[in-house]
């Protein structure tokens, strides 16, 4: 089966969760307070761009493109280190903004 078809159904769930929040009901759910909403704003180019970095990480690395498992770390490490701190950020904002607790 290989590697191709690791990375088309990682890449179908990945997509299935870009439509869920740009269209789908959690992109409803966030309707309401403004910091939710500009929060939930950034969570979403969070997971869009920053979570672009692991299927990248997977076609340089699985792909041959890169030499040794060295890059291919710390490209994870890399993407893991942005989205973690990103996320935790954002939702630290989100949590003590005053628009949040009015």
């Amino acid at each position: 089966v290989g590697v191709t078809f690791g990375f088309i159904i990682g890449m179908i769930g990945w997509a299935v969760i870009i439509w869920e929040i740009f269209r789908g009901e959690a992109s409803q759910a966030a309707d309401g307070k403004e910091g939710i909403k500009s929060a939930f704003n950034a969570l979403r180019i969070i997971v869009l761009v920053g979570w672009a970095i692991y299927p990248l990480g997977y076609i340089l690395g699985y792909a041959g493109m890169l030499e040794g498992d060295g890059t291919l770390n710390l490209i994870y490490n890399l993407a893991d280190f942005v989205n973690k701190i990103a996320f935790g950020v954002v939702i630290w904002a989100a949590a003590t903004s005053d628009e949040s607790r009015a």
